[in-house]
């Protein structure tokens, strides 16, 4: 028995071992966690080899990671182009995006408007009207909710 089987097994152990902490702590996407390995030390080749059998197994998964990151955010009142921005850079499909994000769809005026509301003190004036406004789209949220949104709180009684 060669010595390099043998290192090479211990690596692929150490990096499994590592894989399934992360993963016991929460969802990760693939490529997370294959980048998480590699900060640790693995090399990418093992690395990517230990994320693909734990994918084979559905140990780690990248639609119940994206299902899972998109509930954390609206549960936060971030708006679908900070979200999606957010599981592109995760490296995220843009499929499974689209597939996560596609029940909350008919929500996010409502949820533009909830938060607006809460950051409103009344009727707002045009000073008030462009501060919510900019901090609703850094928060993710269109222009055109948040037009909406803005509107509806000049309408309020």
């Amino acid at each position: 028995m060669s010595g390099d089987g043998s290192t090479a097994e211990a690596e692929l152990r150490e990096a499994r071992a590592a894989a399934l902490n992360y993963l016991a702590r929460r969802e990760h996407s693939c490529q997370e966690l294959e980048t998480k390995l590699q900060r640790k030390g693995i090399s990418r080749e093992v690395a990517t080899a230990v994320v693909e059998t734990l994918r084979d197994e559905n140990l780690v998964s990248d639609h119940r990671y994206a299902e899972a990151f998109v509930r954390s955010r609206v549960s936060r009142s971030q708006g679908p182009l900070k979200i999606r921005a957010e599981l592109r850079r995760r490296g995220v499909a843009d499929s499974i995006v689209y597939e996560s994000m596609q029940p909350f769809e008919e929500q996010w005026q409502h949820l533009a408007f909830d938060w607006a509301n809460r950051r409103s003190h009344g009727n707002p004036d045009r000073k008030e009207q462009a501060r919510i406004y900019r901090s609703g789209t850094n928060r993710g949220f269109s222009h055109e909710h948040m037009m909406r949104a803005i509107d509806r709180l000049k309408s309020a009684p």
